[in-house]
């Protein structure tokens, strides 16, 4: 029993530990930590095969531990009682095999450790303290000289080999020392004295700058060597990079980028970005250079550069044939939501009310103002397809049928007779009848 809660408190000061790493203070309240909530409320421990109801421990808002009964152990991975194969101690009766240290991998299984040169050997949920030198293997061996085994594991070991052999962990074998003598010294590019060998049947050595091993032809190449930047579209010649004895790198023309799993300069149309738009039309896509492109649209909406998607088009279908006066098909759209037409000859596009008028005959400001305040003369216009209405009624009187946008009063007598206008009236310009 007491070395139940040993092993209990041990795993549980080991989770708080790492908890404490990840960055949870030590002070806070383990019941309230600020997270998800207690796991130990309500009680765990109350449905759980042979543990002890009422001694949850939660360090964290995700762990908890339960006591267990006795002939059993916590186990945190299954937060359950596994029978604790432990106890007894099974390590006592296996040869090589030190008492006392025995551990669970495993829910159903148990490890020990082992003696100077032996080594644990998994056999079924149980094991045993082999040594993989006894008996000494390599006396049987091609090439390797008996009584020089060395163990790393209960099946892993080495054995020395006679000159111009080398020991092979992979073949357990001793192979022919390939860089014996140095075969790098007479290869064009390679360092002397670098050879090592990644298989039992091959060498490779270590080359100058820019150039790399090419394992097939036993030689250091640069893969730049010709220059392969020079035959690609769009890359720059002489821009080579190697990376690799057949790998590189260019760099490419202003709104290129370097594919590296094509090795080519692609343009922004390559991939065929239009195929991923929504509304753009596949296969469509125009290199407008810079890396910028363009995609036609479906019927209803126009592609935009500042937004590089196709938004919806006021000008399909197009609403020019419906007005008058304007030009079929000359639709331009202004956003998502308006548009402008052209006009026929003689007549301006107002975007105000989106249609064709001119100075000449326009009365909205007469429409729009009180007829005894109206100064026509500042309805500001250019007539040149930009109309914009701008009454302004505040200097003066103005005769309610002048319609022509010039900069003169036209006012004839009242009934009364008692004002007449000068031919410059401005402001308030109007003078008595008996003042001329």
């Amino acid at each position: 029993m007491e070395r139940r809660r040993s092993v209990m408190f041990f795993l549980l000061c080991s989770f708080c530990i790492g908890i404490w790493l990840i960055g949870c203070s030590s002070n806070g309240d383990p019941a309230e930590p600020g997270g998800p909530g207690n796991p130990c409320e309500p009680d765990p421990c109350e449905g759980t095969p042979n543990a002890v109801p009422d001694t949850c421990i939660s360090p964290s808002p995700t762990i908890f531990s339960c006591e267990c009964l006795d002939g059993y152990i916590w186990d945190l991975g299954t937060a359950s009682c596994p029978e604790d194969l432990c106890d007894p101690d099974p390590c006592v009766p296996i040869a090589d095999a030190v008492p006392g240290t025995c551990t669970m991998p495993t829910t159903t299984s148990f490890a020990c450790a082992c003696e100077d040169d032996t080594y644990w050997a998994w056999a079924g949920n149980t094991g045993t303290c082999e040594d993989p030198c006894d008996p000494d293997p390599c006396g049987g061996i091609e090439d390797a000289i008996a009584g020089t085994c060395e163990g790393f594991s209960a099946n892993v070991f080495t054995c020395g080999c006679r000159t111009g052999y080398l020991w092979d962990r992979g073949t357990r074998a001793c192979v022919e020392d390939l860089c014996d003598p140095d075969p790098c010294g007479p290869i064009e590019d390679a360092v002397p004295g670098s050879c090592t060998m990644p298989t039992a049947t091959s060498f490779a050595c270590g080359c100058d700058a820019l150039f790399f091993w090419d394992a097939l032809t036993e030689t250091c190449e640069d893969p730049c060597d010709s220059d392969p930047c020079e035959t690609i579209d769009n890359a720059d010649a002489g821009s080579c990079t190697g990376l690799d004895v057949d790998d590189f790198t260019c760099d490419c023309e202003t709104g290129y980028a370097w594919d590296e799993v094509t090795d080519t300069c692609t343009g922004p149309c390559d991939s065929d970005p239009c195929g991923d738009i929504p509304n753009a039309t596949p296969s469509s896509c125009t290199d407008l250079g810079e890396g910028e492109f363009a995609c036609a649209c479906d019927f209803g909406f126009i592609w935009e550069d500042e937004t590089g998607a196709c938004e919806v088009n006021a000008c399909e279908p197009d609403p020019c044939e419906e007005i008058e006066n304007t030009v079929p098909e000359s639709c331009a759209a202004v956003d998502e939501d308006s548009f402008q037409c052209d006009c026929v000859s003689g007549l301006g596009w107002e975007s105000v009310r989106m249609r064709c008028t001119s100075c000449e005959n326009h009365r909205d400001c007469l429409l729009d103002c009180s007829p005894l305040n109206i100064n026509f003369n500042f309805c500001r216009t250019s007539c040149n397809n930009e109309y914009d209405l701008d009454c302004d009624c505040e200097f003066g009187l103005q005769n309610p049928d002048y319609v022509s946008c010039r900069n003169q009063c036209n006012l004839p007598l009242n009934q009364l007779q008692e004002y007449l206008c000068s031919v410059n009236c401005f402001f308030d310009a109007c003078l008595a009848a008996e003042a001329l």
